[in-house]
């Protein structure tokens, strides 16, 4: 009795080869898209809560728009204005820090 072993075809082995690399490298970028797109949505959904916050605020202070203190706080601190006979102090080494600091900025973005 004489049987032959069928060998199996090296053709077939390589383009099985072949197949399994290009899948592996297929799925790795996939994997790599996917967690790119994840990183995006939850840098998002952070922006989208912060804007939230940021639009309640808004409408905290639309609401308190009408009150007598939030005038005040726009007056005094937006329009510069005070109440009668009151003494307003200015400390000349924080203006000057800031001049400085305005001028430096400035100069920055003429460079």
């Amino acid at each position: 009795m004489n049987t032959r072993r069928r060998k199996f075809p090296i053709a077939l082995a390589i383009i099985i080869l072949i197949t399994v690399i290009y899948g592996s490298v297929v799925i790795g970028n996939q994997i790599s898209i996917r967690n790119q797109k994840l990183e995006i949505i939850s840098k998002n959904k952070e922006t989208i809560s912060n804007l939230k916050v940021d639009i309640d605020n808004l409408n905290e202070e639309i609401e308190n728009s009408s009150s007598s203190d939030f005038v005040e706080k726009v007056a005094r601190e937006e329009l510069g204005m005070v109440k009668p006979r009151e003494i307003v102090y200015v400390d000349k080494s924080m203006q000057s820090n800031n001049n400085n600091n305005n001028n430096k900025n400035e100069n920055d973005l003429n460079n």
